[in-house]
């Protein structure tokens, strides 16, 4: 059986929308299940390494990973019964890969340090074991473990940090972001945890963390750099004159030994010379950190910390010391409509991240504020451009936050109860861990000199990454720079077409739309329309209005102003030969408010016909088979009829 469970939906009235039936949801509501995607149990295959830009097992089999976040009182307070069905819901939802996040951070109680503990130096045993049930539950069902290291720990008076009264806030926490490049104390910490949470054996499958082959990723420390975010946190105006010492004492020398102006060197705003010292604080915290992982055994992939939150290519190279880079990037309402001529959109952040031959992870991808009302355009369009760019890891930013014991309040970082989000989380998943889209023709490679690469170049003010990413591949070349010795240069293959102007456009003035150099897909900003059209998957969303999209197989009308249709082969042949289709629908879907697990979705008016063999039927989630009629080889759908279910199998 494909499907898991069957849908119950009740057709209320609203007070806002008349029209929009109500639907209450649960984090077990009906899903597809592709869960044969996954090869059981996780780590079957040896441990995951990376080789140039892709990621392989160690019996030389290629992977890639579709993932999500697993964070906070999900992790802790998610009934045994439920993780374990839990994790067969993630494996269904086609995910092979799951982050445990916030396991560590302030505002969760319990976290792995316990409920009331006074430090942050102990590890919690119930955590603990909370975590293995998780990560025993998930192995079993095919789907591998990123661990974050250090997320929102924030420290004590208890954990004997150095000068600790300048840097704790009114409650007696201290934050370690930032402070960590310069305190020894912190960094003895973070240590004394990375060791301590690796070297736990698993009660349930007998492995030490490090040691297990399922675990393939660590992030020694989230969304804390210093090329961008945190080195300002230092400075002389901070009133934490201990740190600003240390921070000084660190710009001083550098700015010596490599003949730098001092001034610029400390001046950490500023891109220049600043940028340069600030990518070698990271590298001299980050390659302790990574030593000590690889002494204590680990040998998996490693994350450093995370290109985030506007972060310019001159974060790079710090990044580039670890094994794989890691992104975030979230988007906003409307990114069909970006036009990538004067408009960065959340993927040409991500593309921006690409260094030349190394593997691309992006442990968080979602928009907001929640809840944007296209959300579930997004996860096409994450997995399109992560296939055609031959991006290795993307992560929902989550699953789950809340325990997964009964309906969640609505948030964006719920998928597991957001229609919107599900309804096209396992077409994307398909799409993607299948290579229904293959990766570019043609690569582009950024090749910069090292006054550009540390100049502050980023989407927000290249239009060259902007109007590349959804054509070509694209990556970032890393140069030598003098000042760097550690730093290994990073270069194209052969072949790559070289592009020395970031303020070049790839598109013509008057371009309306913009097309993957392989033809298959293209987005039409003009009008927010984005279709896929391979032999594997043919879709469309975005703005209809009215508006009919054809396909090679797949003709799509859609009478109200947004929707998305994915038709997809399940059985490995193309769609028209295909006796095993999955079809996914949906139109906008909206909560009712943020204290209730109740969705208002709107009804889906049109027809759509798909080219395939004669003698399918088309089930419902029940089931039951809704007679359809044919015509010129292609089968003739009333959406109106199928409104209100999401998935559907057109099949012998």
């Amino acid at each position: 059986m494909l499907f898991a469970l069957s849908i119950a939906c009740t057709a209320l009235a609203d007070d806002r929308e008349d029209t929009w039936p109500r639907e209450r949801v649960f984090p077990y509501a009906p899903i597809p299940d592709l869960s044969f995607l996954n090869e059981k149990p996780a780590g079957l295959r040896g441990r995951v390494h990376a080789r140039g830009a892709d990621l392989f097992f160690a019996d030389g089999t290629p992977t890639r990973f579709w993932g999500a976040n697993l964070q906070a009182y999900a992790l802790f307070a998610t009934h045994p019964t439920n993780i374990r069905a839990q994790a067969k819901r993630i494996a269904a939802l086609g995910f092979n890969l799951i982050r445990i996040h916030h396991h560590d951070s302030h505002w969760v109680v319990p976290n792995v340090f316990g409920e009331n503990a006074a430090g942050t130096t102990q590890l919690d045993p119930q955590s603990l074991s909370k975590l293995d049930q998780w990560i025993s539950a998930l192995k079993d069902e095919g789907v591998y473990i990123w661990l974050d290291l250090q997320v929102g720990r924030r420290f004590t008076a208890e954990d004997g940090i150095e000068d600790f009264d300048e840097i704790a806030n009114d409650e007696g926490q201290a934050e370690l972001r930032g402070f960590s490049y310069v305190s020894q104390s912190i960094r003895a910490r973070m240590l004394e945890f990375q060791n301590a949470y690796l070297s736990h054996v698993n009660a349930f499958t007998g492995m030490a963390y490090r040691d297990d082959p399922a675990i393939i990723a660590v992030l020694i420390t989230n969304e804390n750099d210093m090329t961008h975010h945190f080195g300002n946190a230092l400075l002389p105006d901070k009133n934490v004159p201990a740190h600003n010492a240390l921070y000084m004492a660190a710009a001083d020398a550098f700015a010596a030994t490599h003949g730098i102006d001092r001034e610029e060197t400390w001046r950490s705003w500023e891109f220049g010379a600043s940028k340069i010292f600030l990518n070698d604080m990271e590298h001299r915290f980050h390659s302790e950190l990574m030593e000590d992982l690889r002494q204590g055994g680990f040998d998996g992939l490693i994350a450093t910390t995370n290109s985030w939150g506007g972060m310019t290519i001159a974060g790079l190279p710090s990044l580039s010391e670890g094994s794989i880079i890691d992104m975030h990037s979230y988007g906003g309402p409307g990114e069909l409509t970006h036009d990538p001529k004067t408009q960065a959109d959340m993927l040409s952040w991500l593309a921006a991240g690409q260094v030349a031959d190394m593997p691309l992870s992006i442990s968080e991808w979602n928009v907001s504020p929640f809840p944007v009302e296209d959300r579930f355009i997004v996860p096409l369009r994450i997995a399109t451009s992560a296939a055609h760019q031959g991006w290795d890891a993307p992560m929902i930013y989550g699953y789950a936050q809340q325990a997964l014991n009964q309906a969640l309040w609505p948030s964006n970082w719920e998928a597991a109860s957001d229609p919107a989000m599900l309804a096209m989380l396992p077409a994307a998943a398909l799409l993607y861990r299948q290579a229904h889209v293959q990766q570019a023709r043609d690569t582009y490679a950024l090749r910069l000199t090292p006054a550009q690469l540390f100049d502050g170049i980023s989407p927000e003010n290249s239009v060259a990454l902007r109007t590349l990413y959804e054509q070509h591949r694209v990556v970032v070349e890393l140069p030598e720079v003098p000042e760097l010795d550690w730093l290994r240069p990073r270069q194209a293959a052969e072949g790559a077409i070289v592009v020395i102007d970031p303020d070049v456009s790839y598109l013509p003035d008057a371009a309306t739309y913009v097309e993957a150099d392989t033809g298959e897909f293209r987005r039409d900003f003009s009008r927010g329309l984005f279709a896929v059209d391979t032999p594997y998957t043919q879709l469309a969303a975005g703005n209809f209005d009215g508006a009919e999209i054809e396909l090679s197989d797949v003709a799509v009308r859609m009478d109200g102003p947004m929707a998305a249709m994915a038709v997809q082969s399940l059985d490995g042949q193309p769609i028209r030969d295909s006796e095993r289709l999955l079809i996914s629908l949906t139109g906008r879907i909206q909560p009712v408010d943020r204290e209730q697990s109740v969705y208002l979705w709107e009804p889906v008016q049109g027809e759509a016909r798909i080219r395939a063999p004669e003698g399918l039927s088309l089930r419902l989630p029940d089931g039951a088979v809704v007679p359809q009629a044919m015509e010129n080889g292609s089968y003739i759908l009333d959406l109106s009829q199928l409104s209100g279910e999401r998935w559907f199998l057109l099949e012998r």
